[in-house]
């Protein structure tokens, strides 16, 4: 069978992320590793790609940063999908360009935490330990033309002990990235059926008052995305929260699919993973509020597989931050706001 996936890979160092690549899809007939891109004449990744019969392209920052150079090669091998496996070098618009949303890169911090130039790994790990973070992880996310800046496709976490060294982290951080990065490749090349990742927010200036909410739709391993906000004339933030919600999952014209809605109303989150709505549910929602919400939010529920994810609002998490700046503007734009339907105390 011919083989239909290019793969190629831009290394800076040791290589053993790509190794990890090359040594997975080897046997995968739909699936080629064409190539190893590196900067540096001496890098290990380049010793560890001819050993597995993989070609190899050492090229300078005149090569990377001429458009008629280094991307005249890139072009020739009409790659699916280009791997930054420990790459340190910043890629250049035009090669960014000529690629969109085909750039991975893997970055040893849960991002947007630590990114950005110079921070790439001891440096990472002891601005981590540093700053006394709980967390670490890895941040597998498309490369645009800002250092770590790409929207992210994949995070894994592990925890950061007392006594962690950059030597100890850095261990947890390989393992991680061992673990994962095939597999995120694969899921990238050769889809199944996609996870979609839900992101909501909502307000209510005065709560009960003007309100809005917003929402990102992220279908996981794709470069697709969907934004959507509100504003109602009067409403209260809970019902913005679950209204968000609600209107996330009416926009899925499939089902059934696996959703994870992440957001920052423990009202939302709760009730859903605790099952009490379902309790609500048995005994007609009695002295509860927001009825009519619960039970729209069950027919959506129903359609699909839907997991709950609480995070911190106001965190710095990109998404939930994008979605609150949408909920807050539409809760001002006194022209476009309608009435919230079913919401009963009003002035």
């Amino acid at each position: 069978m011919s083989k239909h996936h290019t793969i190629l890979i831009f290394a800076s160092g040791s290589g053993t992320n790509a190794e990890q690549i090359i040594r997975h899809f080897s046997p995968i007939n739909d699936v080629k590793v064409a190539g190893v891109y590196t900067n540096n004449p001496s890098a290990f990744v380049i010793e560890r790609a001819k050993e597995l019969n993989v070609s190899t392209f050492v090229f300078s920052r005149e090569q990377l940063n001429d458009p008629n150079a280094l991307l005249a090669e890139l072009k020739d091998k009409n790659p699916n999908l280009i791997v930054l496996a420990g790459f340190l070098w910043k890629i250049p618009p035009h090669i960014v360009d000529a690629f969109p949303d085909k750039i991975i890169n893997i970055h040893p911090s849960l991002l947007p935490k630590f990114g950005g130039k110079g921070m790439f790994g001891r440096h990472v790990h002891q601005a981590v330990i540093d700053a006394k973070e709980l967390e670490s992880g890895i941040s597998i996310h498309y490369v645009n033309s800002q250092y770590d800046e790409g929207a992210i496709i994949f995070q894994a976490k592990t925890t950061v002990d007392r006594q962690e060294t950059c030597e100890s982290l850095a261990q947890k951080i390989h393992k991680l990235e061992h673990q994962h990065l095939t597999e995120q490749i694969e899921k990238l090349l050769i889809p199944t059926e996609k996870r979609v990742n839900l992101y909501t927010d909502g307000a209510a200036r005065g709560n009960p008052g003007p309100g809005g909410y917003g929402l990102i739709l992220e279908w996981e391993g794709t470069p697709y995305k969907r934004t959507y906000a509100q504003g109602f004339i009067h409403t209260t933030n809970n019902r913005m929260e679950l209204k968000a919600v609600i209107k996330g999952l009416q926009l899925l014209k499939q089902s059934p699919l696996d959703v994870v809605v992440y957001t920052d109303s423990k009202y939302v989150s709760e009730a859903v993973e605790k099952k009490w709505v379902f309790g609500w549910e048995k005994k007609n929602f009695k002295n509860k509020k927001n009825v009519d919400l619960w039970k729209e939010f069950l027919e959506q529920y129903r359609k699909h597989r839907v997991r709950m994810e609480w995070i911190k609002g106001h965190n710095q998490h990109p998404q939930n931050e994008s979605c609150d700046k949408m909920a807050v503007e539409a809760s001002k734009k006194t022209e476009s706001q309608i009435e919230d339907v079913g919401y009963q105390q009003k002035q």
